[in-house]
């Protein structure tokens, strides 16, 4: 299991200051029955000891009611933080924009490494997907992704050349489809599992693929990752 940092108030402050003006990407996973995940906010400002506010909520998100609990979920280079807090009734910008209000975190923030938020990783179910490889429709599991790869697991044992094109389908459980082609840079034989054959696949999107449903999926599985490591 991955290392936590706690963060003192200063450190905190610094933190999201940089995560602002850089302009850093955010989620909210909301803790109710639902258990939903607003993705691809910002942070807009920030009042020490008062309130957050996030920017970016899209025109088919539902805004949650205040006092609903929530995880926060900020990715700022090699670093993830995650705090917990509450919603405060929402504001709007100079543009009309909604803003998300985030009590000020009463309890320490918490800081990992990226390289411990594993997505699909050894705690999280595998994802299911189909690949289209070499003229053949196989059914894959996903065992572990990133904004610009992932890696396929194959019941079949196969020969893959390097570099052979890979298109991706998937279904993520948010009921988004996901369709992507990839280039194979990776190839490893398991004897003995019972997906012997793994492929490492760098993604290749072409321009109008729609890549905001991997980034909620990769963020809510953030979250979910974040969240055992404060439990443990």
């Amino acid at each position: 299991m991955g290392h936590a940092s706690l963060l003192s108030p200063p450190v905190l402050e610094q933190f999201l200051h940089q995560a602002r003006l850089t302009k850093a990407v955010a989620s909210l996973r909301i803790q109710d029955a639902n258990s939903r995940l607003l993705g691809d906010l910002r942070i807009h400002r920030f009042i020490a000891g008062s309130a957050l506010e996030l920017v970016g909520l899209h025109a088919r998100d539902s805004v949650p009611a205040d006092g609903t609990a929530v995880t926060l979920t900020l990715l700022l280079g090699e670093e993830v933080l995650t705090l917990e807090s509450f919603l405060l009734s929402p504001a709007h910008d100079d543009s009309g924009a909604t803003l998300l209000r985030l009590d000020w975190p009463h309890e320490s923030a918490r800081l990992h490494h990226r390289r411990d938020v594993r997505v699909a990783g050894p705690n999280q179910t595998p994802l299911k997907v189909r690949v289209s490889l070499g003229g053949r429709q196989l059914e894959a599991l996903l065992v572990n992704l990133t904004e610009t790869g992932v890696g396929l697991a194959l019941h079949e044992p196969l020969m893959v050349d390097l570099h052979a094109r890979v298109d991706i389908d998937a279904e993520l459980p948010d009921g988004a489809v996901l369709r992507c082609p990839g280039e194979v840079l990776h190839l490893t034989y398991l004897e003995g599992q019972d997906y012997p054959t793994r492929l490492g696949v760098v993604l290749h999107p072409e321009p109008d693929t729609d890549l905001e449903p991997i980034h909620r999926f990769i963020q809510a599985r953030r979250t979910d990752r974040s969240q055992s490591f404060r439990q443990s």
